[in-house]
């Protein structure tokens, strides 16, 4: 049962304490991290009474914006905290698919590839899509109309509340969020997997088809071209009814015979390949990690960050 006393723990604290260390050990010496971590002894006891008095409230996000002139929204350190402890209690609390497999303990990137490319043989038809700026494109009505029916504690309800319906400060002026949950959070691969169960619950159940999502990205194996139009209006209606439209520049459907990308790989040769893509992104890496070290000849280049995720070749 999901309740206060099972998710914010001495235990789930320590975790997440580790965590924002690592995330945050490369934060500027003004940043709040810094703070956190000398007066943790005293910080840890203090928080942890706050939480199961269920009297704590997020503060506002802050603007950072990086040395390329991106801006980020950043949650407090100790915001942050409390947000990875509810990431780890909430997958299996809300029941998640496991053809979702971006979640931690399903799968990942790597078992996604391999299933697909196992199954190929099997099937004559794809459709692949993803949500066209999905985190952003996230309506708060109905995410909130949906964790209403899963989440009965009333603290942990506030807390999601808080987390939707975010502020955000930037030199002393607030701008409320209406849409859309927040990147770099680590709550929000979680929601993100949470707004889209009804499509795996529903593909999930029909053995007619192969099926997985990773985060946005979909994914539909099908037999007949009578099957793969069914899958279609399917995870069109899911769209639809979500308020959310599919990204028309990385939507395939068609013979799988014809070959198409997906998750930076190239499915329908003979074998497994990299997508286009990715081996141009690669490049630009090296080039880029070329002229660091052109730049700063005492920074260690790691070739491995050009490689996508559960590559092994």
């Amino acid at each position: 049962m999901l309740d206060t006393q099972h998710v914010f723990t001495e235990t789930t604290l320590d975790t997440a304490y580790s965590w924002l260390c690592k995330q945050r050990r490369n934060f500027p010496a003004n940043a709040d991290i810094w703070h956190l971590r000398f007066h943790w002894n005293t910080i840890r006891g203090e928080l942890l009474q706050t939480l199961h008095k269920q009297d704590y409230t997020f503060l506002p996000l802050s603007v950072v914006t990086k040395a390329d002139g991106e801006t980020l929204h950043l949650w407090s350190s100790q915001d942050a905290l409390v947000l990875k402890m509810l990431a780890m209690a909430l997958p299996e609390a809300l029941a998640l698919s496991s053809l979702c497999t971006h979640i931690k303990g399903h799968g990942g990137l790597k078992a996604t590839v391999s299933a697909m490319q196992a199954a190929l043989p099997d099937y004559t038809y794809v459709m692949k899509t993803d949500v066209k700026g999905y985190y952003e494109s996230i309506d708060h009505t109905i995410l909130l109309r949906q964790l209403d029916k899963d989440i009965a504690d009333p603290f942990i309800w506030r807390l999601l509340v808080q987390f939707v319906k975010r502020t955000v400060e930037r030199g002393g002026t607030f701008k409320f969020i209406h849409c859309g949950i927040s990147r770099g959070c680590p709550l929000s691969p979680v929601i993100a997997a949470y707004y889209l169960k009804g499509l795996d619950e529903q593909m999930e159940g029909d053995t007619r088809y192969f099926y997985r999502r990773f985060m946005d990205d979909v994914i539909v194996l099908a037999k007949t071209r009578w099957h793969l139009r069914k899958a279609v209006r399917t995870v069109n209606q899911h769209f639809h009814q979500l308020k959310v439209e599919q990204a028309p520049d990385k939507t395939f459907i068609g013979r799988i015979e014809k070959e198409f990308d997906f998750l930076g790989y190239r499915f329908g040769l003979p074998e497994l390949g990299l997508a286009e893509k990715t081996i141009t992104n690669a490049v630009n890496k090296v080039r880029q990690l070329y002229e660091q070290k052109l730049a700063d000849p005492k920074e260690p280049l790691c070739l491995m960050t050009i490689l996508p995720a559960g590559y092994d070749g």
